[in-house]
Parts: structure tokens; sequence; C-alpha cells
């Protein structure tokens, strides 16, 4: 079979109605058959053939009759896009075999081989009914379970009480992706029938993350920036940033609880303005939540609401409308880069003025689309169709809002519920299968819009012994899974982080966590340990092994005094805020290594417009230190100072001494 025919002479002058009239007007003698032929402009050789009967009306249609009627094969059509909008599409192999086995299992006489149509058929077949093959796009279980109605829909209540009556200007999303350090995104021109390549600098599996956000106004938040690493070095911060930029650095280059606060405290608080309350929403990720971030807000009056887990991808402002433009754009500016400099990694400096360019390129009205898109700004409760819910999980939520909103007729509404979604999902009957097909079926008998075929070219009756939806039921069975018991996790769907009852179970889950006891090391040599002293027994021997001073020569309460002193004032120094160091304090600080940690002792030399120290070699392994011959400063981050500590006393030769004792290993 020609895939696509050409013709290659003209069709014929004449229509078939021409055709019929000059054959009756030869038959009744009103015409001749030479006459006939000259004013109908037909052939005398058509004609003829066609008074006396040899051949029969010539059919409008261009070929044979097709292998199925008509209604048959639409039937075929509408199961399998069903399928597809359920998630479970079927494959060109799948289609083939399921219409063969339909053929073979009600005796239908076709052309197909072995009762099977091929690849010509698959392509009409698609062609008639606008289907194509498409690589489906994965989808976990997860999100198709969560588009549970009832969560979704207590959702849109929660957020309507917490968003009445608030400017688009006071309505916060944000939201964190990862940029790829290698294009994917954009396809190049290449020759037709050849495999085109990129040459990037890395494995294309590097990422960095970041994290945006803006309002329902259309303003964008400054972005942070998450690498992989322990600290962040002033080579890393370009000369052109976004301004208000900030910068992070975690083990993995994900982000941590402890980074996301700070963002929220030094970032987001000083940019969304002074007007109260504002609605801060997210997609509800745990190394968001903090008690201490949930106070903050609160003591703030910012309100944070928790999209329903596994939403974002229907909800999530970020995600609806902006992200794809900014990752297009990002792979445009990441490929002149690499074009300009060929098989060099991307700096992070420059993916950092690269970043900074395009979120100042975006669009506000992204922004403010991707809002509209999620049902937040204005709101729209019915943004997500219901045809992305679950039938049976609707029927459910249906049934459950009919009885709250009118009891009485809840019974009455009853009946015609389940007509109504089959109507609204296009579902087959339950009770029985109809029948794809009548019992005697032709393609001018179903559809009279189509063209007619000559008696030669009908259909033979399909006798509709088994239905396509039957057999499509037994290819969908679900096996019977083992008999045991499962634990399944409660969804909690949308929350109010900010609530009084979200703080409470936080902080009651986090008085659950038993805190590791610290074990205790034996020291070398004998302990002494204080007995009981019984009257009947008691001598030197027993006395000697108390650890009970008793002399009162060298008892002093002045010596107590100081002691106590002393001890207060080592304590001020052990607990003093690293946020209020200056230059000349003393100071202990941790630093990460492959394998352990590593402890300094250092004195501040700067702290604006960063934290800077120097730091000392232990002597030994005393309390005792002294300054290294090429000095050794270090930029440190206030949150990897351990302790304050005690000036120490300076002796002869450059060496100072601490009066404490050091548990740790200090190098």
């Amino acid at each position: 079979m020609v895939r696509n025919y050409i013709r290659n002479k003209a069709p014929p002058a004449y229509s078939k109605n021409d055709l019929k009239e000059a054959v009756q007007a030869v038959q009744r003698g009103t015409l001749t058959l030479y006459r006939a032929a000259l004013l109908y402009k037909i052939p005398k050789a058509t004609l003829f053939t066609h008074v006396k009967g040899k051949r029969g009306i010539k059919s409008n249609t261009g070929g044979r009759a097709p292998a199925l009627p008509y209604d048959v094969e639409q039937k075929f059509s509408n199961s399998i896009k069903r399928l597809e909008k359920w998630g479970m599409g079927l494959s060109k192999r799948e289609v083939l075999q399921l219409i063969g086995r339909y053929v073979k299992e009600n005796n239908i006489v076709t052309p197909f081989k072995n009762g099977v149509p091929g690849n010509d058929y698959f392509v009409r077949f698609t062609k008639a009914f606008h289907l194509s093959q498409k690589k489906p796009q994965s989808v976990e279980v997860a999100r198709k379970r969560s588009m549970d109605p009832f969560v979704m829909y207590d959702y849109f209540n929660i957020l309507k009480q917490h968003i009445e009556n608030i400017p688009a200007s006071q309505i916060y999303n944000i939201d964190e992706t990862g940029f790829c350090l290698d294009p994917s995104r954009i396809k190049v021109v290449g020759e037709k029938g050849r495999a085109a390549h990129r040459t990037t600098s890395g494995p294309g599996r590097d990422n960095i993350t970041v994290l945006l956000g803006g309002n329902a106004a259309g303003e964008k938040l400054p972005p942070l920036v998450v690498f992989k690493g322990e600290h962040i070095w002033n080579s890393w911060i370009p000369t052109e940033e976004y301004p208000g930029m900030t910068y992070s650095a975690t083990k993995n280059g994900w982000m941590e609880t402890e980074t996301f606060q700070k963002y929220f405290e030094n970032n987001s608080l000083p940019n969304i303005g002074q007007d109260r309350p504002t609605v801060l929403i997210y997609d509800g990720h745990t190394s968001h939540i903090s008690i201490s971030l949930i106070e903050k807000a609160i003591a703030n009056d910012v309100i944070i609401v928790k999209l329903p887990p596994h939403s974002s991808h229907l909800l999530q402002p970020m995600d609806l409308c902006v992200f794809k433009s900014l990752k297009m754009a990002w792979d445009a500016e990441l490929i002149k880069w690499q074009r300009q400099n060929y098989g060099t990694k991307l700096p992070k400096p420059m993916f950092c003025t690269i970043l900074s360019k395009i979120w100042s390129q975006v669009n506000p009205s992204l922004l403010i689309k991707g809002f509209e898109k999620g049902g937040i700004y204005p709101f729209n409760n019915e943004v997500i169709p219901v045809e992305h819910y679950d039938p049976e999980a609707y029927k459910r939520w249906c049934d459950s809002n009919c009885k709250n909103n009118n009891p009485e007729e809840a019974q009455v509404a009853q009946p015609n519920l389940r007509s109504t979604l089959e109507e609204r999902f296009n579902l087959p009957s339950t009770s029985t299968v109809p029948p794809i097909t009548p019992q005697t079926s032709s393609v001018n008998s179903i559809n009279p819009e189509m063209p007619s075929t000559s008696s030669e070219h009908q259909n033979p009756p399909v006798n509709n012994t088994k239905s396509f939806e039957s057999i499509l039921l037994e290819q969908l069975r679900q096996m019977p899974k083992p008999a045991k018991s499962i634990r399944k996790r409660v969804c909690i769907g949308a929350e109010v982080i900010t609530s009084l009852e979200a703080v409470a179970k936080l902080n009651e889950k986090a008085n659950k966590i038993k805190k590791p006891e610290k074990s205790t090391t034996k020291k070398d040599g004998k302990k002494l340990k204080r007995k009981q002293v019984y009257e009947e027994d008691t001598d030197e021997d027993s006395f000697e092994e108390m650890e009970v001073n008793t002399s009162d020569d060298n008892f002093d309460l002045d010596d107590e005094v100081n002691d106590l002193r002393e001890e207060e004032e080592f304590v001020k120094y052990l607990e003093k805020d690293p946020q209020e160091l200056k230059i000349g304090d003393w100071i202990l600080v941790k630093f990460a290594t492959k394998k352990s940690f590593k402890f300094y002792v250092g004195q501040v030399i700067e702290v604006e417009p960063c934290l800077e120290a120097k730091f000392a070699r232990r002597s030994g392994s005393s309390s005792q230190f002294h300054w290294p011959d090429t000095p050794d400063v270090s930029v440190i981050r206030r949150d990897e100072i351990q302790h304050c500590l005690p000036a120490p006393d300076i002796h002869r030769r450059g060496h100072f001494h601490f009066n404490i004792t050091f548990e740790q290993n200090i190098s």
C-alpha cells in the first residue's frame, strides 16, 4: 500500500449522478448512446458497459472499503484515549494485538495477515482518529494518588481563609530548583538522518540548587544560591549580581533547615516589605521546617501555608509558569558562554552572573500568570480539572458534599450521580458492558456522512460476541497482592504551619526525640571512691580512701569566693554570643576535614565585612600555644565558632597559656 497516494491522471469529468442519468436515458430510449456520451461527457465504452450491466455503479470512494466498520474503530479510539488519560497508555504493538484479538474472538473476516493488522493499518487508523505515538512523561504513583478531591478542596478552603482581603503584593511563593551546568533543552539544526551532538565540559549531571520566589503582583525576591562545599569563598561572589542575592554552602549542595532559616531571616523578611500580614506559600519540604523559623514567622506576622504533597505541578506558581522559560533562557546563555570557552567548566562567579542576568529579565507577567493558574490570586478553587481526580474519590467527595450542604436532598441526588460522573469522565457503564457494534453493521448504516461504496465492497456483518472493553479489562486486571499488614502514611494535605496547632505538634515531636547520653570514658590510674564507713570497723585505711579534706589550715573562704568569681567569668566567655565578637577576642573554631573535625585556637583580627582570624599552634599536649612562622589567616563563619575563650597569659618567646583544659583535639 502506498503511504501517500498521488493520482497519475485527472479524475473523470462526470459524476456518479451523471452516469446514472445517462444510463437511464439510454435504457428509456430518450437518448442514443452516442448523444448521451456527448451530453454527459462520458466515454462511450464506459457508458456501454454500464448500460449492458457489465459494471456496477462507480463509487465515490478511492479504493476498497475499510477492513472494520467506522463505529468499531471509533470505539477503539475512545478506549485508547481514555487509557492514555488515566496514565495507562498502550503502545503500538499492544494496540495492534488487541485489535487482532478482537477480530479473532468475534470471527470477523478481514484482509489482515493471521488476523492481526499491520503497520499500514496503524498509520491509517491513527491518521483518521487524530492519534499519534508520544513518549509518556513519567508521573509517580504518589502524584496520581495525591489528586484526592478531599485534600485539594481542603487546601483551597484553608487558602481562602488566609488570603481573603490581602492584596497581591503580600502573597508570596518560593520554590527551589536545580540549574544544570551543561545545556540540555535547546535543539540544534543539523543534517537530516544524522545524530547531532553538543560538546560540553562535564557529564551533564552537575547541578546547583537555587531558591527563587516572588509575589502575585509580579515582584521578584533575591535568589539564594546553594553551592556544594563547606565554606563560601570571596572568589565565588561575582562583581555583578542581582540586588540582595544570597549565597550558602552545604555538604551535598542541597537545601538544609539551617540554610533556609537564615535565608528567611536575613533575606526574605527584609524584602517582603512592611505591610502585614503576609502569606508565604511553599511546597512543604522537610528541609524548610523548624520550630525557630515558625516562631520567627509568627513574630513578624507572616502566615506560612504548605501546599499538599505531590501537587506542585498543579498548584505551585513558580513551577507552573516561571521555571520553564527561566531554564530555556539559562540554556541559551550557557551555550553562548561555552561556545566562547570551549571545554571549560563554568566557574561559580560566572554562574551567579548569568543567573542574575536571566532572573532580572524574567517578565513579571509570568509570576502573575503563575498565581492565576494555581488558583491563588485571583482565588479560584476550580483550576484543577475534574478529569485529574480519581473517579471513585470524586464520587465520594460529591456524596460527602451533598450530605453536608443539603442532607435531605442527598438521597434524591444519589441515583443520578453515577450518570453525571459517566458523562463527565466518559466512563463505561459498570452494570453490563454494551456491545461495541450492533449485530449487523456497515459503514453506510452507522455513519451516513461517510461516502457510500458499491455492493461488492460492503463490510461483512459483525457478530459481536465479545466487546473491546471486556478485552481491555482483562489486560488491566490487577494481580492479587499478598495478604499482609502494611503501614500507610496518612497524608495531612495542606496546612498552615504558623498556626498554634502546628507549633504544638512540632514541639511535641521535638520533645519525643531522646538526646543521646554522653558516655564516660575511664581514665588511666585508679580513681578513689568514697566508701561508707561504719562505726564498728573504722580504721586508718578506710579514711585514707575518702576524698574529703578535713584540714582547717587549707580551708579559706576568700579563696572559695575568688574561685567562684573566676568560674563565673569563664562561663561568661564560653556563653558569649558570636555575633558580639570584636577585634582581639580569642575563639575556638571547628573545621571539617574529609574524615573528621579539627579544632583551632585563634584571635579575631577583622569583624566587618566578614569575620577573619589568625590561628595559633599548640605546643605538645599542654594548654600552651605559639604563633607559627607563616601567619595562618582565614575567613570563618560564625556558626563554626565553638566557644569564646578568655585572654591567655603571655609568656616569653611568644608563647601564651590558657588556664583551662581543652577536651578537643586541638591542632
